[in-house]
């Protein structure tokens, strides 16, 4: 009997863990191939968040206690690949355009949520 009082334990402790997970490896975009693309990156965190992207020479920059709208739009060029994550605490909308197009959007609501999208530039 001790043995199902633990299992029952365990199970409501880890259901009332709410951590959301999504990371997402897009490959090579199937759109035009052009020198460069305009990357638009979006975040709103009603927390704080840490957000880190792919910048214009192809390094990640990370920018930490983002909370409310965010946005940033970046050239960059052709083959890169581009690589964004958003951890927070709390409720999150992210998401990636190249050229105003979506290429990713998440809406989360979990307490923590870590949110990783990768994708090559054609």
């Amino acid at each position: 009997m001790q043995k199902y009082i633990i299992y029952i334990l365990i199970i409501t402790f880890l259901s009332a863990c709410s951590y959301g997970t999504y990371e997402m490896n897009k490959g090579q975009l199937n759109i035009a191939t052009k020198a460069s693309y305009s990357v638009t990156y979006k975040v709103l965190a009603s927390s704080s968040a840490t957000v880190s992207f792919t910048d214009e020479s192809g390094n990640q920059k990370t920018l930490e206690n983002i909370s409310g709208e965010w946005e940033k739009s970046i050239e960059i060029k052709s083959g890169q690949k581009v690589q964004f994550t958003v951890d927070s605490k709390d409720k999150q909308l992210a998401s990636v355009l190249v050229d105003q197009e979506p290429i990713s959007t998440i809406d989360k609501n979990n307490k923590t949520a870590h949110y990783s999208l990768s994708f090559v530039l054609p």
